[in-house]
């Protein structure tokens, strides 16, 4: 090639005003014609030999971005009906209805230790193909890709219910402005209901966040509850320090008094404390008595605060809603 292309992709594509884009365009139009035969450079076609998917099913309908004849290859969209590779396998393989799936695929066998060329023919692999978005009317979306053992905790079962499953090795979702994850019904006139017919009243929706050999999930925790439990706790504490400094004034108090204390007798006369004694000691009960009243309706409500907060986790019981620190629908793993 007499001539080199030198173009500037950033300017052109990562701005938010694409100034350059037309003249980088009509660059490579320009260029194109100095290409070698089938380079791929600047999106021409090439030699490239892929796997070819196939056996193709009777009821599927294939569209990809290469055909070798009738033989497809390439990434591709498969309209079909539920399975996870085999043709006899899922709910579409054995026959069933209400099953209507479709699997979108770039790089066939791609994670596979060889690389394949078009000698080679193979339907969906949901552990070796590079990346893959999964639809299904009815199967059972976490068999497929591997999870089956991921919920324990939940125990809900993915089994003849529609699913959507995303997998690649990085996995990317972007919110300009926000970006929810929300697991329930939604909020229709007339109520809504799975594809296998439950009703959202026998629905406990979880939203689990692990990694994929996790079997231990455990409730998230709900911030701002947390940071009020947490609050209350700290002024039960600092009350429970004052009462102790009160506590140890009045002790070292007693201690200077019998230190400084002298009380002669003579002959067999049994001391008896004084008078004054005595009556700063009665005067004393009842303010003793109003402290460990009061202290005992603050564990009372210490007590209380705790159920709310933490529930009674050796018997499964969940605090109250609103001052619960544990979520009821998100789980995390390790």
């Amino acid at each position: 090639m007499s001539n080199k292309i030198n173009v500037n992709f950033r300017d052109a594509y990562n701005s938010l005003v694409h100034k350059n884009r037309k003249n980088i365009e009509k660059s490579i139009d320009e260029s194109s014609s100095e290409l070698p035969a089938r380079s791929g450079l600047f999106l021409t076609d090439d030699d490239e030999k892929m796997p070819v998917f196939g056996p193709v099913g009777g009821c599927e309908t294939v569209f990809s971005r290469k055909k070798l004849g009738t033989r497809h290859a390439g990434a591709r969209i498969v309209l079909t009906k539920d399975n996870f590779g085999s043709r006899a396998t899922g709910v579409g393989g054995a026959g069933g209805t209400k099953c209507e799936a479709i699997d979108i695929v770039a790089g066939q066998l791609s994670c596979e230790d060889n690389v394949y060329n078009d000698s080679v023919i193979s339907r969906a692999n949901f552990a070796t193909d590079g990346a893959r978005i999964y639809l299904t009317e009815r199967g059972s979306i976490n068999h497929y890709f591997g999870t089956e053992n991921s919920d324990p905790v939940t125990s809900i079962s993915d089994n003849l219910k529609s699913g959507i499953g995303i997998k690649s090795d990085h996995t990317l979702v972007i919110g300009r402005e926000r970006v929810r994850i929300l697991a329930g019904m939604g909020h229709y006139d007339g109520g809504e209901r799975l594809a296998n017919g439950a009703e959202a009243d026998s629905i406990a929706p979880k939203i689990e966040i692990g990694n994929i050999k996790e079997d231990d999930y455990q409730p998230a925790v709900r911030g701002r509850n947390l940071v009020k439990y947490i609050q209350e706790m700290n002024e039960y504490v600092l009350k429970l320090v004052e009462k102790v400094n009160r506590l140890e004034t009045d002790l070292l108090r007693y201690k200077t008094v019998m230190a400084a204390h002298t009380h002669v007798t003579t002959g067999p006369v049994v001391a008896i404390p004084s008078f004054e004694a005595a009556s700063a000691a009665l005067r004393s009960v009842p303010t003793s008595m109003n402290e460990k009243t009061v202290t005992i309706i603050e564990m009372y409500n210490k007590e209380l605060k705790e159920y709310s907060a933490l529930g009674l986790p050796n018997s499964g019981i969940s605090g109250t809603l609103e001052d619960y620190i544990l979520s009821n629908s998100v789980f995390i793993g390790k």
